[in-house]
């Protein structure tokens, strides 16, 4: 979470910054994986309570100011790389709802 400084500009939270970027790293591999077997077939539901939690790490952190670079371009990337694959699972499942093929699609 991020802390108020005396100016009124909020600084991060190292401990809570590092904790949330692991977790955005975890979730977002577990959010691919479960991705993979919805489009697959083998669940039923998308896993959508997956993807609201790392949405809101997502927007609490894109709030803040994240001085150091290093973590800077951690969490960039990590943003970036959940926006792609948000795009590409709301892409596919759009063509599911519309029956027709989409980028998951198997081609014979």
């Amino acid at each position: 979470m991020a802390v108020r400084s005396d100016s009124g500009v909020q600084q991060p939270d190292q401990a809570g910054l590092e904790r949330d970027l692991g977790e955005l790293e975890s979730g977002l591999r577990q959010l691919e994986n479960d991705y993979t077997m919805f489009f697959a077939g083998r669940r039923q539901r998308p896993p959508v309570a997956l993807r609201a939690r790392m949405e809101a790490i997502l927007r609490r952190w894109d709030r803040v100011s994240i001085e150091r670079s290093t973590e800077r371009f951690r969490f960039n990337t990590l943003q970036l790389r959940f926006r792609s694959f948000a795009s590409l699972w709301d892409r596919g499942f759009r063509a599911r709802e519309e029956g027709r093929p989409g980028p998951f699609s198997t081609r014979v």
